[in-house]
């Protein structure tokens, strides 16, 4: 009997820090945090946390993939967690703003400036002497701040929203009463 693969996309290995930031329904930021991330593919990505995320979560993620640094959102389609406490995520792509992996595209292998050490095409640390591209840490950083700016200024216009709908009703509210629609009560 021979396993027939049934992904839709071919994943490639990978050992990069991320960063994520959990929104509900309406945009609010819940929690953010950081993790690895063990695989990716042109529909997905596997992560690894210390947090645990619930079916069908929304996360936005920071993602550095070789040459480029993404912001994706993606949802929670499955959630392990190991003997350890760490928890194996993954998440489908649901908005990429631009491809992330093309089926076309050719990984080349990472090679440490340090040691020499190769890596697979998409990892910027290096396993053997510990090397971390400190110009990837600095993108995730940014990518997170990107994202939290995002979510709160979405959180803001809620607010201002809300404040304009209730000074609304209050002014109404007000007018009818002061017309004698509405009755007084003393």
């Amino acid at each position: 009997m021979t396993f027939k693969e049934r992904r839709k996309h071919p994943r490639f290995k990978t050992n990069d820090p991320i960063s994520y930031v959990c929104i509900d329904n309406n945009g609010n930021r819940i929690r953010e945090g950081k993790g690895k991330a063990i695989n990716v593919s042109k529909g997905g990505i596997l992560i690894e946390t210390r947090d645990s995320f619930n079916w069908h979560d929304i996360l936005l993620l920071g993602i550095d993939l070789k040459d480029k640094s993404v912001s994706v959102k993606g949802r929670v389609v499955y959630c392990n967690t190991d003997d350890s406490g760490m928890v194996q995520t993954g998440i489908e792509f649901l908005e990429t703003g631009e491809i992330i992996l093309t089926e076309e595209m050719t990984i080349e292998p990472w090679k440490c400036p340090e040691c020499g050490q190769t890596n697979d095409g998409l990892s910027t640390h290096c396993i053997r002497c510990d090397y971390t591209d400190e110009a990837f840490i600095e993108v995730q950083r940014k990518l997170a701040s990107e994202s939290i700016k995002k979510t709160r200024k979405q959180e803001k216009k809620l607010i201002l929203t809300y404040l304009i709908a209730t000074l609304a009703i209050i002014v109404v509210g007000t007018f009818l009463y002061l017309i004698g629609v509405l009755p007084r009560f003393d």
